[in-house]
């Protein structure tokens, strides 16, 4: 044959141009999906076959001399692919994916996948190709659990993404599943009687700090990323907050005419260590050991602490540490703290119109309002 460029004599089956270096090979390209060929002109098997993407990784399925037995090898593999995903049941779908997916996610994520699996069994040995939203919809009205609900519907988005992936179905059929609808149930918070106990126990560290939860509305992850430098004794305040960008580093007074909650801080700031975090607790032991464990000793939960450390509720709705923050609102609001003010100490996400924009607060301003919180229990 002749060369494409320098038209000279070459053997027929040459790949290049032994004068000129001319690729003489005629080239198509791949439609996405169907895996890639490859040439390597060092080898006698110069045709590198490689399977469909998977992910980020390639399959490796051969290395061959023709570009005939090159594509051969390729649509045999795709055949007996889709031939296989086509009679993929769910289970075979969840094991596929999760041996993916649980290598790159957290031990608590995976955990909480393998606990909304649990639910599948009823569909878990139903073609893959065969399921419909129905299915899965089934699933979740057998548990009025909303947690539990959403975590189905979550792991069956997951599935049927990977099953599109892989051509086994058309649609995420999970995108249709309608999750129950909550009542939302009012917050507990600590009632006068219950907040009258708690400072008849004040010298109880652990209490201590439950009331200084109860008359500054932190939360509880930012109570327990406070430090030393956080505290501003002689100004009155303390700047700290997360989570949105209204309760990021915000001025929380101390309330002047309950002068016990700065006592109860400045206590901790004398017992702060080197690095100066006020509270040093992981979030689990805080809870436990310094939440719920006072209010059960003071008969304010009906709960028991096992043997595992975890507490054993008698009734799902109780007191939780979010409660002081609803009882601080409940008690500003009370105390007739105008709601701008409220809103700007407790660090609420969204503000009133008139309040983000037009009301410019500043912290003597802020201070003064706490003054509005007494303490009729002392």
């Amino acid at each position: 044959m002749e060369c494409k460029i320098c038209e000279k004599n070459i053997p027929s089956d040459s790949l290049f141009c032994k004068y000129c270096g001319a690729d003489q090979q005629t080239h198509s390209k791949r439609a996405k999906g169907t895996g890639t060929i490859s040439i390597d002109t060092r080898y006698r098997n110069r045709y590198i076959v490689h399977a469909p993407a998977h992910g980020k990784t390639r399959l490796y399925i051969g290395a061959f001399p023709t570009l005939d037995k090159a594509e051969k090898a390729l649509s045999e593999y795709i055949k007996k692919r889709h031939s296989r995903l086509r009679n993929a049941t769910v289970n075979d779908v969840y094991e596929a994916w999760s041996d993916t997916h649980f290598t790159h996610i957290s031990e608590k994520t995976i955990k909480g996948y393998k606990s909304a699996w649990k639910h599948f069994e009823p569909i878990k040995n139903i073609l893959m190709s065969e399921i419909r939203t129905a299915d899965m919809q089934d699933i979740v009205n057998a548990h009025s659990g909303v947690g539990v609900s959403r975590g189905i519907k979550t792991l069956a988005k997951a599935l049927c993404k990977y099953a599109m992936e892989n051509d086994i179905i058309d649609k995420n059929y999970a995108d249709f599943i309608q999750l129950p609808k909550t009542e939302r149930s009012e917050k507990l918070t600590f009632t006068s009687e219950q907040i009258a106990a708690l400072w008849k126990h004040s010298a109880d560290k652990n209490v201590r700090i439950i009331l200084v939860m109860i008359y500054m509305g932190f939360r509880i992850s930012e109570l327990l990323e406070l430090k030393r430098e956080n505290v501003h004794l002689e100004e009155g305040y303390i700047r700290g907050g997360k989570k949105t960008a209204a309760g990021k580093d915000r001025i929380v007074p101390f309330p002047p005419n309950i002068p016990k909650i700065k006592e109860f801080v400045a206590e901790w700031i004398l017992a702060a260590g080197e690095n100066g975090m006020l509270l040093p607790y992981k979030e689990r032991a805080f809870r436990i050991n310094v939440f719920y464990a006072p209010l059960i000793r003071l008969g304010m939960l009906d709960a028991y602490i096992n043997r595992y450390h975890n507490v054993i509720f008698a009734n799902p709705r109780h007191l939780t540490p979010h409660s002081t923050r609803h009882t601080f609102a409940s008690l500003s609001v009370a105390a007739g703290m105008r709601p701008e003010y409220l809103q700007r100490i407790i660090g609420h996400a969204h503000f009133h119109t008139t309040a983000d924009v037009y009301v410019h607060l500043t912290d003597e301003m802020l201070i003064q309002e706490m003054s509005k919180l007494i303490n009729d229990c002392s």
